[in-house]
């Protein structure tokens, strides 16, 4: 059984890049796109995400 065709496939697929624009969902201000790829940064500082959740946060 020949995999050649997948392989190639599955790695052109690897390959493409699929940054998606995250922004603060407090503020809307444009964050990086750092950390790991099941978690990402919602809010660009501790304040909007305080006035988020509506109360301080310790």
């Amino acid at each position: 059984m020949n995999l050649g065709k997948y392989i190639r496939k599955n790695d052109a697929m690897a390959s493409k890049d699929y940054s998606v624009e995250r922004r603060c969902m407090q503020c809307n201000k444009l964050l990086e796109n750092k950390g790991e790829p099941l978690y990402y940064q919602k809010f660009c500082s501790k304040t909007c995400k305080e006035r988020y959740v509506g109360m301080p946060l310790d």
